[in-house]
């Protein structure tokens, strides 16, 4: 393949623009990131082909600056945030979560402010791809989101995160939610996040005493279920006296359960 600009791009066919998309992140995987001059040339071309015309062409883009990976890329990438059609802009996102790193991080946190909700849920989806851990601060400020299915999604990234630093992320938003489907989604992944972690039962202990919704009072008792701590009982006490009949059931099934291991 001869040298491959952005004025060669510019000028080829929008078929020919993809491909020789494809043919350029296929020979930046297969050379070492050495940052030799044909390496800075072939992310310039993946550079000019995110500003093409064509949609699907941005798209292609983004995610072979995905695969190559790399500081470069993801400053290349973030160009693609404003780009004007959802579905580059999900590509870029992606991409990111796929290169990952601090870097990577910082610039998915500008994704939550997308004027997409699609956008939005793929970049928190991204930010556990990209850090894992490190990733939770920046997806705290996801249970900000105006729309339910963003807090949602977060909840449950923290859920497959699975660190114990989600448990006060979890917890807030357990209690200060306005949804009652986001609250009993945490109340839910607390008691997964809070084995053997008290914060968990002291913030179940609140739902139970203070939600007005009775499914997310029963998600409490559920996840009581899983924290394996004898904290856990005297909580559980609190709903076997509750107002509604369905809790008091679920209390009772889940106390059993905790007794009966705690005796084992």
């Amino acid at each position: 393949m001869g040298l491959v600009t952005g004025q060669t791009l510019r000028m080829a066919s929008p078929w020919y623009r993809v491909v020789m998309c494809l043919a350029v992140v296929s020979l930046l995987a297969a050379s070492p990131s050495t940052g030799q001059s044909p390496i800075g040339l072939g992310i310039g071309a993946l550079q000019t082909m995110l500003a093409d015309k064509s949609p699907e062409i941005r798209t292609k883009s983004a995610q072979a600056l995905g695969r190559v990976g790399g500081r470069r890329a993801v400053l290349v990438l973030r160009r693609g945030l404003t780009d004007k059609t959802v579905e580059v802009r999900i590509a870029v996102v992606e991409a990111l979560g796929f290169v990952g790193g601090r870097l990577a991080i910082t610039v998915l946190s500008e994704a939550l402010k997308d004027r997409a909700p699609e956008v939005r849920i793929r970049a928190v989806g991204a930010l556990r791809a990209a850090g894992t851990v490190s990733a939770i601060p920046i997806l705290q400020k996801a249970f900000e989101d105006k729309e339910a299915s963003v807090r949602l999604h977060a909840a449950l990234m923290l859920r497959k995160i699975g660190h114990r630093a989600g448990v006060p992320v979890l917890g807030g938003a357990v209690l200060e939610d306005r949804d009652p489907s986001v609250r009993a989604a945490c109340a839910l992944y607390l008691g997964r996040l809070g084995v053997k972690d008290l914060r968990a039962v002291a913030y179940l202990g609140q739902v139970l005493t203070g939600d007005k919704s009775a499914t997310v009072r029963i998600r409490a008792v559920e996840a009581l279920g899983y924290v394996q701590l004898p904290q856990a009982v005297p909580a559980l006490q609190i709903a076997l006296v509750d107002r509604d009949d369905g809790v008091r059931i679920r209390a009772t099934e889940i106390m059993g359960r905790v007794l009966s291991k705690d005796l084992e």
